[in-house]
């Protein structure tokens, strides 16, 4: 994950450059992380908010959270 510094660093240098690649080559970055950043503000994302990625335990978290109120905290093997 960037930092906004440098996302704003690597918009700034797409918008002099106009090309993914040189872009990429004054940023010190890959020229994907340059389209995916630009792509992002076209779209009108913020583009240091990045999107919840779905986890295998998503699904059984209130289950999970009720197990671990009942037992006060204390995990058992």
């Amino acid at each position: 994950m960037k930092s906004s510094r440098e996302i704003m660093e690597i918009l700034e240098a797409y918008d002099l450059t106009g090309s993914y690649r040189a872009a990429a080559e004054l940023a010190g970055c890959d020229h994907h992380t340059v389209a995916r950043y630009v792509q992002m503000r076209a779209a009108g994302q913020p583009p240091d908010r990045r999107r919840h990625r779905a986890r295998a335990i998503d699904d059984f978290l209130p289950k999970i959270e009720e197990l671990v109120v009942r037992s006060q905290g204390k995990v058992r093997a």
